[in-house]
């Protein structure tokens, strides 16, 4: 199969958001689940390897989020152990309204974030139905 010039800059756009799939389809206008069908096995292997694992987990986020990490893993790998209870408790209280949950990726890690809300939102049903 020949390598068009779309090939070239989702594969440029891959690399350049550490294999984020959604931030390529935002960013070229492109339907996600096309880019999973095609490139999602492979994208991840565009990850540049971690760091290796700090003591602190706090210190691969920005100083004004490190109060909120909850979580790290490896990019492309499962949650570990460790943080099971945790995240757990974090998905409880994201369901009940009263925080938001999100990640961002720092030198090959995933880190978790649990957020307060200010103001609580009503229950949701998205993690525990």
């Amino acid at each position: 199969m020949n390598k068009t010039s779309i090939d070239t800059l989702i594969e440029e756009e891959i690399k350049a958001t550490g294999g984020n799939l959604s931030m390529v389809a935002r960013r070229l206008g492109l339907p996600y689940h096309t880019l999973v069908a095609r490139y999602g096995p492979k994208a991840t292997a565009t990850l540049p390897p971690a760091c290796p694992r700090p003591d602190d987990i706090t210190s691969l986020a920005r100083p004004e989020m490190r109060q909120y990490v909850i979580a790290i893993k490896r990019c492309g790998h499962n949650w570990p152990e460790e943080f099971d209870d945790v995240l757990k408790d974090a998905r409880h209280k994201f369901d009940r309204g009263t925080h938001e949950m999100c990640q961002s990726i720092n030198k090959g890690w995933v880190i978790q974030y649990l957020i307060p809300r200010r103001v609580p939102t009503f229950p949701r049903r998205f993690f525990h139905g």
